[in-house]
C-alpha cells in the first residue's frame, strides 16, 4: 500500500538501488526529508550522512535521524547520527541497517535513538530522514548536508 505522502517506489535491481533522502542544502530548521516507498525488496539499507558545513555558533545543533515505516504512516526511528556542533567540521557518518540479526531485546517505538546510535535490525518498505535544528539564541544556525542511502535486495 503506497502512502500518499511518499515517492514514487524505487525499481527493485539485484545489484541494489542509490537514492537521496534529503538533497544537499543548508538548512536552518528542523524537517522531514523526502520520504521513498516501494522497498519491500531492501534486506540491507546502508545510509551515509555528509556534513559540508556547519556555519554558527558552537551551542547550534544539527541532528540528523533515519526514520523506518511499515505503511508509510506510522514511523519508527532507526538512526540517530551524531549530534553536530554549530562550529562542527565537515563530516561523514554511515549506518547500516540488517534486520538478518534482529538482537534479543525489545526497542521502545517511542522515543528516538540515543546521538550516534543504530537500531540494526530495523528495515522497512518505507525510509526517511529527519532533521532537528537548534539555534542557541542569536538566529545564525545553518548546516549544510545530504543523507543518501543504498538498498540492496
Amino acid at each position: 500500500m503506497q502512502a500518499s505522502n511518499v515517492s514514487s517506489p524505487v525499481s527493485m535491481v539485484a545489484t541494489g538501488e542509490a537514492f537521496t533522502l534529503a538533497a544537499s542544502a543548508a538548512r536552518t530548521a528542523g524537517a522531514n526529508g523526502t520520504a521513498v516507498g516501494g522497498l519491500s525488496w531492501v534486506r540491507r539499507l546502508v545510509v551515509l550522512l555528509s556534513i559540508t558545513a556547519s556555519a554558527a555558533d558552537a551551542g547550534d545543533t544539527l541532528d540528523v535521524y533515519v526514520d523506518v515505516s511499515l505503511d508509510g504512516s506510522n514511523w519508527l526511528n532507526a538512526i540517530h547520527f551524531t549530534q553536530q556542533a554549530g562550529n562542527g567540521s565537515a563530516a561523514k557518518e554511515w549506518a547500516v541497517l540488517d534486520p538478518s540479526a534482529p538482537g534479543t531485546s525489545v526497542v521502545a517505538a517511542t522515543s528516538d535513538a540515543a546521538s550516534g546510535a543504530v537500531r540494526p535490525s530495523l528495515c522497512g518498505p518505507y525510509v526517511r530522514a529527519r532533521w532537528a535544528i537548534v539555534d542557541s539564541g542569536d538566529g545564525d544556525q545553518s548546516h549544510t548536508f545530504s543523507v543518501t542511502a543504498w538498498g540492496q535486495g
